[in-house]
């Protein structure tokens, strides 16, 4: 059986991380938290730290 690859796929460039929102403690601290675990080579608590950050903006920003 042949494989088959998706029509219109293509690899692109990884999405930006988020910014702290200026005067915003919260954004200030996951910023922090995502660069101390990839500091330390922890990159799934980086990533988590991403999808924390993006939720508190969606719901606070």
């Amino acid at each position: 059986m042949e494989t088959q690859k998706p029509q219109d796929y293509a690899l692109t460039e990884l999405p930006a991380e988020p910014a702290a929102e200026p005067g915003c403690a919260e954004c200030l601290s996951l910023v922090v938290a995502r660069r101390n675990a990839r500091s330390s080579g922890d990159h799934s608590a980086a990533s988590d730290r991403n999808v924390e950050l993006r939720h508190h903006q969606a719901a606070a920003h």
